[in-house]
């Protein structure tokens, strides 16, 4: 058995960051600007600015600030002037970008299923078992 668990994990990524910019570029989204969409749609009773984002994502403020100007651009998001501090901008979800989170949750839908195909349920809670333990491992700094 091939025990290169990185090289796995990395092609995973990568297949399924590949899967998803292709299903998003017909409505000229990238798979990280669809990431943001999501967070601030789960988070959109809370109060977001540009700093949670950041660290949501472990991600610039330059970084940050280019994908938020992006998806403004695009109608996706609006930034507002915060009424607890005016230096700071709460970004929140414009009806568009709702409109395409279902569509996006189908998709998320669909990707899990073509992952979990022929895998049983025991077999999936060992898997989760075992990944959250790694991913602790390397969070670690191991």
């Amino acid at each position: 058995m091939d025990k290169e668990i990185g090289f796995y994990l990395k092609r995973i990524f990568q297949t399924m960051e590949k899967n998803l910019n292709k299903d998003l570029e017909n409505i000229d989204l990238t798979s990280m600007q669809a990431h943001i969409l999501i967070y601030l749609y789960k988070n959109r009773n809370n109060i977001i600015n540009q700093r949670d984002i950041e660290r949501k994502f472990e991600l610039t403020n330059p970084t940050v600030n280019g994908f938020l100007n992006r998806l403004e651009n695009k109608g996706f998001i609006k930034r507002t002037v915060s009424h607890i501090d005016a230096r700071n901008k709460e970004i929140s979800l414009t009806e568009k970008s709702i409109a395409l989170i279902n569509d996006m949750k189908k998709s998320a839908k669909k990707m899990e299923n073509k992952m979990t195909l022929g895998i049983e349920k025991e077999e999936l809670e060992i898997f989760y078992k075992v990944i959250k333990k790694i991913f602790n491992n390397v969070q670690g700094g191991i």
